[in-house]
């Protein structure tokens, strides 16, 4: 909570750094140089790239590009999960009253089964082994498969 209370903050003062370093060159208008112009810019082009991304950065080109990927939407909360080429997977879990959490490690996977060794806690509904059936991934737990509400590809939008 305190993150996204520090993101609201800098976001603000980000917005009003820009107002006052306009009124800045308003009142210096007739001395003005592409130096002082410099600051403005800057967080202009911050400001915008936080808000709409125009410089395109793309983090699956620093994570490593996804080969396979699951959704998972509850009444209150969503999760998706990422195989990576590199072999590395990631479930971001995100909830009501912010709740946000990242589980990580490495899979292997052999046909419709996906082998996980979690660097992190084991998130709820999911074991270190899971199938796929049909669009839909099942944990396995005592040769029994148990749903784990996840299906494959982008999320939908169902809740």
């Amino acid at each position: 909570m305190l993150f996204f209370l520090g993101i609201a903050i800098l976001f603000f003062w980000l917005i009003v750094k820009i107002i006052i370093e306009i009124l800045r060159l308003i009142k210096q208008r007739k001395n003005l140089t592409f130096k002082l112009f410099i600051p403005i810019l800057i967080m202009t082009v911050l400001l915008l790239d936080g808000l709409f991304n125009p410089l395109k950065i793309d983090l699956d080109k620093v994570y490593g590009h996804v080969d396979f990927r699951a959704c998972y939407e509850g009444t209150q909360n969503q999760a998706t999960f990422k195989l990576r080429e590199s072999g590395e997977f990631d479930i971001h879990w995100t909830g009501v009253f912010f709740y946000d959490e990242f589980f990580t490690g490495d899979y292997v996977k052999n046909g419709d089964t996906i082998l996980l060794d979690f660097k992190t806690e084991i998130p709820r509904n999911l074991s270190d082994t899971l199938v796929i059936d049909g669009d839909y991934i099942f944990s396995l737990k005592s040769d029994t498969l148990i749903s784990t509400h996840f299906y494959l590809g982008y999320c939908k939008g169902l809740n």
